[in-house]
């Protein structure tokens, strides 16, 4: 195999992804490293390295944002959000790609348009809907606003589905099975792709959601990692080495989520385009 030529324009590609890249990263570095420094530090050397390095800062800062406890409460919200998105999604569209009906056509219909209105253009009702229903400030006001994602699930779950072979579900059938005991047991083990797909998407879309959260769930003993970070800012603006370790505190649960997932995220969307 022939090796091409290192030219010039090459190196000038090069240089400009290395400025790109600097861009990105110069930030990121000097959040992290900030944390490990004093206020004074912070100040005085923005970018240099901590001399000495400290974890004090980290300390303060998992006593005032109440780490566990607004940890506990993103986890409860995510985990049980995510799979109600990916039983009633899945169990709809499975309805919806093997019912040749008129209403199961206008379903899936139904929730393509659903799909395209915008989040915001329905705040007011919602806000309506969810105060005659007593949800505002609740865990399962926050639950049932997420699960909303069970939309985009049925649409991505109808398309796979109908890739699935009918002959599996009518051995199924002929075996004694049951349409629901086939799904779970014949179809859903073919979809998997697309659920952990979902699964991710979802997991990092609810964990990082700020709008609906700051609309619907004011309590501070019920608020999340992303809503203690906002009230921070306001409290601890100027306290940099109180903010910095605030905001790696936050981050650090979806970087590590997605560095474990990223394969899967790949794979997921390669499946997808091959399903397609």
């Amino acid at each position: 195999m022939k090796l091409r030529r290192y030219t010039p324009r090459t190196f000038i590609l090069e240089l400009i992804m290395l400025c790109l890249c600097a861009v990105f990263v110069i930030p990121l570095y000097y959040l992290v490293v900030s944390t490990f420094k004093s206020q004074a530090a912070i100040i005085q050397s923005p970018l240099g390295l901590p001399l000495p390095p400290t974890l004090d800062n980290y300390r303060r800062a998992l006593e005032v944002m109440s780490f566990f406890r607004n940890f506990g409460n993103s986890t409860l919200i995510t985990s049980v959000s995510v799979v109600l998105i990916v039983v009633f999604g899945s169990l709809a569209a499975y309805s919806i790609a093997r019912r040749k009906t008129p209403l199961m056509a206008f379903l899936g219909f139904y929730f393509l348009i659903g799909f395209m209105v915008p989040v915001q253009t329905t705040l007011i009702p919602l806000f309506r809907i969810m105060k005659t229903l007593d949800l505002i400030n609740r865990y399962g006001g926050m639950i049932f606003l997420h699960s909303n994602g069970c939309v985009f699930a049925i649409l991505l779950y109808r398309g796979f589905i109908r890739t699935v072979p009918m002959d599996l579900e009518e051995s199924a059938f002929l075996d004694g099975a049951g349409p629901f005991r086939t799904f779970w047991r014949i179809v859903f083990p073919l979809i998997q792709p697309i659920t952990a797909t979902l699964i991710i998407f979802n997991v990092m879309w609810i964990w990082n959601d700020f709008l609906l959260t700051y609309l619907f769930l004011s309590s501070t003993k019920k608020a999340t990692l992303i809503m203690q970070v906002y009230n921070g800012i306001g409290l601890y603006m100027n306290d940099w080495s109180l903010m910095m370790p605030v905001l790696v505190l936050a981050l650090a649960p979806m970087v590590i989520f997605y560095l474990l997932m990223q394969k899967r995220i790949i794979g997921g969307l390669t499946s997808g385009a091959i399903k397609g």
